[in-house]
């Protein structure tokens, strides 16, 4: 799995499971909930038949109506070696409704023996496992258009932009007064700024309808569409947007802590990442705040925590 996502969305997700060498036979265990693009995932594991079995589970609600995620799945289990060693699987796999049927998890009920397990995987009774989800298509995940910017904005545009196959009627000067990535392309010395429609990649194609909204002011920023719009945002270089979700995600979103700072460590939310830290009230706090992957925790924030730690042993 080495291309990125056509949409621009992809995370990753890693796990430790302990005490595993004490699993008898059909014993189960599941993961912390994480949560991305307002999706809440799980990992599941079994020892079933001398095999080890991983899975990743949707935990979205079936529900009244239908969505669908297109997904690129990697499930691997993390050597104790050396990642030349590490057990690998791939798949294409659509979560939710796909030709009449609901799919809420994938995985492999034989992904590897135990005895190899205990061998190459197991660290002091523990294994870590981790899942790499590129999502290439998104249906039925976001409230209707509350502004279009098809055909009829035809005589008020001067640019098309084109995502996945929908034209975008747009003006350059509007985009580029809010993006130096549209002021660059635009009115800079690109190509582009000389074509009358320009096409945009690796983006979703709901996630740029959002973001135009917020732009003309429309209130869409929800825990749904944040993330969405966060990452175009930090794509395009679009302060205002960023601002926008920022205060969002402090003031009145139902996210975990633990799900704020991830973002503000991802999207650079200086001021977010303030108000996370300033939560931690106890250990436990810093405990659940921390990402399950630490080699995604920045320095400053490292350091940051640090010092939290140290105010909470006093």
């Amino acid at each position: 799995m080495s291309r990125s996502s056509v949409t621009g969305k992809e995370f990753v997700i890693r796990y430790v499971f302990n005490d595993v060498s004490n699993m008898n036979e059909n014993d189960m265990r599941i993961s912390t909930v994480e949560e991305y693009f307002n999706v809440p995932w799980i990992f599941q594991i079994q020892r079933n038949n001398g095999n080890l079995g991983i899975y990743l589970r949707c935990r979205k609600l079936k529900g009244q109506e239908m969505w669908s995620m297109f997904t690129e799945l990697e499930l691997k289990l993390i050597s104790v070696y050396s990642d030349t060693r590490d057990q690998k699987c791939k798949t294409d796999m659509c979560f939710g409704h796909d030709s009449g049927k609901f799919y809420s998890s994938y995985g492999w009920s034989e992904f590897i023996s135990w005895n190899e397990l205990e061998t190459s995987f197991m660290d002091a009774g523990s294994i870590t496992v981790e899942a790499r989800v590129i999502i290439n298509k998104s249906i039925g995940f976001y409230t209707p258009k509350l502004m279009n910017f098809d055909e009829k904005k035809k005589e008020y545009s001067d640019i098309v932009v084109l995502v996945d196959g929908q034209r975008f009627y747009l003006l350059k000067k509007f985009l580029a007064f809010h993006s130096t990535f549209f002021e660059s392309l635009f009115l800079g010395g690109f190509y582009e700024a000389k074509l009358t429609e320009v096409p945009l990649y690796d983006i979703d194609v709901d996630d740029f309808q959002k973001f135009l909204e917020v732009l003309y002011g429309f209130p869409v920023i929800n825990d749904n569409t944040v993330e969405g719009i966060l990452l175009l945002a930090d794509m395009y270089q679009t302060p205002l947007v960023s601002e926008l979700c920022e205060d969002f995600l402090i003031q009145t979103t139902g996210k975990t802590y633990k799900k704020k700072l991830q973002m503000a460590i991802k999207f650079n939310l200086e001021n977010l990442k303030q108000f996370c830290i300033s939560m931690i009230k106890s250990p436990f706090d810093l405990r659940s705040m921390i990402p399950s992957d630490i080699s995604s925790i920045d320095h400053s924030t490292l350091a940051a925590l640090f010092t939290k730690s140290l105010t909470l042993m006093k």
